[in-house]
């Protein structure tokens, strides 16, 4: 999305819970939705929440169960959506129509404040390095990649990536991103 606010702006979070409403609105489910805060997948999910209820489909939340019996419901239920973070972004295999759209809301970055993440970035900095560039930025691509990557887990999967974090076009590290990600064929 070329016209969302950054994730730093007062107006994100509404953003935000407008597009995965009418992302998964369209999509009818089949759907996980990855975030990089809980506050922020709490908020999406209690403002998307009653429209899904209305269109019959099941909105599961990561903190609402433990993570296996989450995805065994997401993959039982193929009209259902997953609000996840964290671990979410890898080892998830719903293949088929489970899982047709992954939305990923913002750019994985790691929060900055984590002391095991401020020790690395320090020691880089006192090299004379760039933790930006040789530590955040890096982790942040290998994230992504993770992410994107639980939309195909099959030859025959099917569907769509979204990313809401204007910052992948807006930005020039935006391409790092992009182009990280495999070669993409269109469906006959």
């Amino acid at each position: 999305a070329s016209d969302a606010p950054f994730p730093d702006s007062g107006d994100w979070q509404a953003y935000i819970n407008r597009a995965v409403g009418a992302l998964l609105e369209a999509s009818r489910g089949h759907a996980l939705v990855l975030f990089t805060s809980y506050d922020s997948l709490r908020k999406a999910h209690d403002a998307t929440k009653p429209a899904l209820d209305a269109l019959g489909i099941t909105s599961l939340k990561q903190g609402d169960d433990e993570r296996s019996r989450l995805l065994d419901a997401f993959k039982t239920d193929t009209a259902s959506v997953l609000f996840a973070t964290d671990s979410f972004w890898e080892g998830v295999d719903a293949p088929g129509e489970t899982l047709q759209l992954v939305i990923i809301c913002k750019l994985p970055f790691r929060v900055p404040t984590d002391p095991v993440w401020r020790a690395r970035a320090d020691a880089i900095e006192s090299r004379g390095g760039n933790s930006f560039m040789d530590l955040a930025l890096p982790e942040a691509v290998i994230r992504f990649k993770q992410g994107f990557g639980r939309l195909i887990r099959h030859s025959e999967d099917r569907g769509a990536v979204a990313v809401l974090d204007s910052r992948i076009v807006r930005k020039q590290y935006g391409k790092l991103f992009v182009h990280s990600l495999p070669e993409c064929g269109m469906a006959e």
